[in-house]
């Protein structure tokens, strides 16, 4: 059987006899549709092309769209025929410029969300052996690592992937953490829940056969069943195998087909990560970035491309009077060999009348061409592919041309709502059940079964776009001065995590020893406060008071 039809069978099963869909707008839209899956997966392979940001790979891709694949969807692909990477494919003589906005977008994007810090309780009361615990697995895993190359950047362009928690004593004595990438985990959906995920692993052995490994979680009536199952793959095709021939493949001998149940567990030991759910269109499944993006990605490439071209055509054109010519051997010009000029040769030599004629040997023209356009035009359409996905500044393109701070955290604002949209999610959908899970899976490790189910797990993403210090120091040192804040709050909002432990206590003590003597904590050493050197602490100033003493 195909491995489309494995995977749709199996849902269906998992789910109940039943599986669901988008509604009648779902048939409507699928009717010249033979696979729903397969375009699925095309549409993956596309985002990823993007976001691999090679032109070559873009070529190659819609090279075979246009030659094999639009040809079985000609109906649903057919306005991408039109594409200028697709005509540009039947094409040699031109340069394909791509601009590399689809992977810069992402990228941009990871970096500022960043990595958060994370305790096991909270940062004031964490359970230290919990705590411990914690970051001892993510390290032993390169977690981090997995976060900001893989699954941040791929949940974003793909619009969904799963982590998936195993264990192995003869690999790690703690719980291993794998992410997969969209093509390879499917999702089984019962009134808009999660039922089941499927995960499917590939292999190749030494005499390039290919098998694949399809396992299953599934959480029936509380408890967590695991089902293993292998497969012989041909093109497409699957065709299951018994555990005697698993046996006689060198590295599957150890595959576990036995169903493993943990009772009184209602979580999959895997954790599915999606920023955008599109409950409509993708079957339940997330939603990419490039959504809605891609004909403009390709409208960049060719407002680009053709400027690039355009470039080469403004060269200077040559024309040669073949009578100064070298010949060959067969008493024909030798054109010179100068980088990508075109040459127009031209019959020299002598008048109708016989007499030498008096052409210059060369002459040298110069079309007059609009470059502008063309980059107008591609600002434009950069300009749209970042609309509603990020501001403008993030990228470095200043539109307001205002330089104060708050005109640029207002030229931010679209990257913040973007950035807090994919941190919410992150933190409440993906990281905290993922890192109370993998103590969770500690705790069956170690004792064979889990009692305890809440960690209280604390994520804590950085702030993007915030004051600088300065700005920090003036506001919130005249608070503090008014007494409005109190030391503790101020020295956490000045210097957020930035600080050791001993630098402060040592700025809190310093602070609460300027408190006592009734001055200015702002004063210099020598009890001068800039600005204020003609009075007092306790004189009367608009907008300036001495800090509460208590008295």
């Amino acid at each position: 059987m195909r491995l489309t039809d494995y995977l749709n069978n199996k849902i269906i099963r998992i789910a109940g006899g039943l599986s669901e869909y988008g509604g009648e707008q779902e048939t409507d839209r699928l009717i010249f549709i033979n696979d729903r899956r397969k375009l699925m997966e095309e549409k993956l392979k596309e985002y990823d092309t993007w976001y691999q940001g090679d032109s070559d790979e873009l070529l190659n891709f819609y090279t075979v769209q246009t030659n094999i694949n639009y040809n079985y969807e000609p109906i649903y692909t057919r306005n991408k025929r039109g594409y200028f990477w697709s005509i540009a494919s039947t094409e040699n003589d031109i340069k394909r410029t791509h601009s590399g906005q689809p992977r810069n977008i992402v990228d941009t994007l990871v970096s500022l969300i960043g990595r958060p810090e994370v305790f096991a309780g909270t940062k004031e009361n964490p359970i230290q052996k919990s705590n411990d615990t914690l970051h001892a697995v993510l390290k032993d895993n390169n977690f981090w690592q997995t976060y900001i190359f893989e699954q941040m950047p791929m949940t974003l362009v793909e619009g969904w992937g799963c982590y998936k928690i195993d264990w192995d004593k003869d690999i790690s004595d703690y719980p291993i953490i794998t992410y997969y990438r969209a093509k390879d985990v499917d999702f089984v959906y019962s009134k808009k829940r999660i039922r089941a995920i499927i995960f499917k692993d590939y292999y190749t052995d030494g005499k390039s056969r290919n098998y694949l490994i399809a396992e299953t979680r599934a959480v029936i009536k509380k408890n967590l069943y695991i089902y293993t199952e292998v497969f012989r793959m041909t093109d497409e095709d699957i065709q299951p195998m018994t555990p005697d021939e698993i046996s006689l493949v060198e590295g599957l001998g150890n595959v576990q087909l036995e169903p493993i149940v943990i009772n009184n567990y209602n979580n999959f030991l895997a954790v599915p990560c999606v920023f955008y759910k599109d409950l409509v269109n993708n079957d339940g499944y997330g939603r990419s970035i490039y959504t809605g993006k891609i004909a403009l990605f390709d409208d960049l490439d060719q407002a680009l491309s053709q400027s690039s071209n355009t470039v080469r055509r403004s060269t200077p054109v040559e024309y040669f009077n073949t009578d100064f010519l070298e010949r060959d051997k067969n008493n024909l010009p030798i054109m010179p060999h100068v980088y990508d000029r075109k040459y127009t040769t031209f019959q020299g030599g002598r008048t109708i009348d016989g007499v030498q004629n008096t052409t210059q040997p060369v002459q040298v023209t110069q079309p007059q061409l609009q470059f502008n356009e063309y980059s107008v035009e591609a600002q434009n359409v950069l300009l749209q592919i970042i609309s509603g996905i990020m501001s403008p500044a993030t990228l470095g393109i200043d539109v307001a041309k205002k330089d104060n701070a708050d005109a640029q955290r207002e030229k931010e604002k679209i990257t913040i709502f973007t950035r807090n949209v994919i941190i919410e999610a992150e933190t409440d959908d993906v990281l905290k059940p993922l890192f109370n899970q993998l103590l969770e899976a500690v705790q069956l490790m170690q004792e064979g079964q889990i009692t305890c189910n809440d960690y209280s797990i604390s994520v804590k993403f950085s702030e993007f776009a915030d004051d600088s210090f300065e700005n920090k120091l003036k506001n919130l040192g005249e608070a503090y001065i008014k007494g409005t804040i109190s030391t503790d709050m101020y020295l956490d909002k000045l210097y957020g995590d930035s600080l050791s432990t001993s630098e402060r206590d040592r700025e809190y003590k310093y602070l609460k020893e300027k408190e006592e003597k009734d001055t200015n904590p702002f004063d210099d050493v020598n009890g001068n406060t800039e600005n204020n050197d003609e009075f007092d602490i306790g004189d009367e100033k608009p907008g300036f008071k001495g800090v509460d003493s208590g008295e």
